[in-house]
């Protein structure tokens, strides 16, 4: 956390670089990495393996009852005065779209972004990926105190042997794998390599897919369903056991029960790895309206078109925490930053009591929902910086 503002432009190079002086200067090695991210975000299948979920035949309806929100001012998390105007200009921001009642107040564009721009939305992935879980669990295809290894048989032997789903589900597994992301050489950085996310050099000689990338995944750190432990590659696990468990490709299950019947006016795509398996841990991309109407889908209760495509009982369980999970988070490294938080079902948990919950992705991705006041926020954004906490 910096109480710093971020790099000017200019000092990341970016200028007044036109498309084509950017188209040259980006690749497959230097993608997620700033500045190209300013540009490259809202282009990834150019740089990447891709898988389409389609729009929807019928695109549901986004009553419009705009009113000035960027004089709005509120305290940061530093206890600094802020006004939302300030709040989007210095945390580089793509999109911005604030719905209540599930019309939309507020829809801004940024950087070159339009409203039928897809743009990548790192680890808000994981909580789309939670959605299609909990359908599993209530129709009785995926049990949440299964080991993993009863859906992989892969992961015997290795550092994910014995923890549940329920545990991977919520960041509580036991494994060794180092998420720092200010060092180049740490685990999640092979991830990327073996799951598609950059182009490996030469010499690599590693793991091209995810399940294989997992079996090389052999330590531990403690004990599965103690501390909550943020790793990504948890989120693919959960993935691939919904994949073994319904015999279906997620997205296909995702355009299907989701995506469709929820109105998406845009498609989505999803990095893929060489196996065709999706990254469901920070590869999906969408327009802001449709990232929208997800948020909103979540905040009544699964409902969209009226029809019930989420469990209702699924979503409130991503929004309430224990004693457990809130013990869980707050003796972890990031129970100072964020007291008070819990992490369950691949939901970021604000508020326990009012059952306030986000998605959250690196480089400033967010989802805010507060179903209770029918509150949805949105932001796209391509920062620097991974991780931003000033906000």
């Amino acid at each position: 956390m910096s109480d710093s503002a971020p790099p000017s432009a200019e000092a990341l190079g970016l200028g007044q670089s036109s498309s084509l002086d950017w188209s040259q200067r980006v690749d497959a090695s230097n993608w997620t990495l700033a500045p190209y991210n300013r540009w490259s975000f809202q282009r990834v299948q150019q740089f990447t393996r891709t898988a389409r979920v389609t729009r929807s035949a019928a695109p549901s309806a986004l009553p419009v009852k705009h009113l000035d929100v960027e004089a709005l001012t509120f305290t940061d998390s530093s206890g600094e005065k802020s006004s939302v105007r300030d709040l989007l200009q210095r945390t580089w921001t793509d999109g911005f779209m604030v719905l209540h009642q599930g019309s939309v107040i507020a829809e801004q564009y940024f950087n070159g972004m339009r409203a039928d721009t897809l743009h990548l939305m790192m680890s808000c992935s994981k909580s789309m990926t939670s959605a299609l879980v909990g359908v599993a669990v209530a129709e009785g295809q995926l049990e949440l105190e299964r080991k993993l290894s009863h859906y992989i048989p892969e992961l015997i032997g290795t550092g994910f042997d014995g923890a549940k789903l329920q545990q991977a589900l919520d960041m509580r597994v036991g494994l060794d794998f180092n998420e720092d992301y200010s060092d180049l050489d740490a685990d999640w950085h092979t991830l990327e390599l073996a799951t598609g996310w950059r182009q490996p050099s030469a010499d690599y000689k590693g793991p091209t897919d995810a399940v294989g990338y997992m079996q090389t995944l052999t330590g531990s750190v403690g004990p599965h369903g103690d501390v909550f432990h943020y790793q990504s590659i948890l989120t693919d696990v959960v993935g691939v056991c919904l994949e073994r468990a319904t015999g279906r490709s997620f997205l296909e299950l995702f355009e299907e029960v989701i995506w469709h019947p929820m109105g998406a006016e845009h498609d989505l795509i999803s990095i893929i790895d060489s196996a065709g398996t999706a990254v469901f841990e920070g590869g999906f991309n969408c327009c802001l309206r449709d990232f929208s109407r997800f948020a909103q889908l979540i905040c009544d209760g699964g409902v969209a078109q009226g029809k019930q495509l989420v469990p209702t009982a699924w979503i409130d369980q991503c929004r309430f925490a224990d004693k457990e999970l809130l013990r869980a988070f707050s003796e972890s490294e990031y129970g100072e930053v964020m007291p008070d938080h819990a992490y369950h079902n691949k939901w970021w948990i604000r508020d326990s009591k009012r059952g306030v919950i986000m998605a959250l992705g690196i480089h400033g991705q967010t989802l805010f929902i507060d179903p209770e006041q029918h509150f949805v926020v949105a932001k796209f954004s391509s920062q620097p910086m991974q991780a931003d906490l000033t906000m």
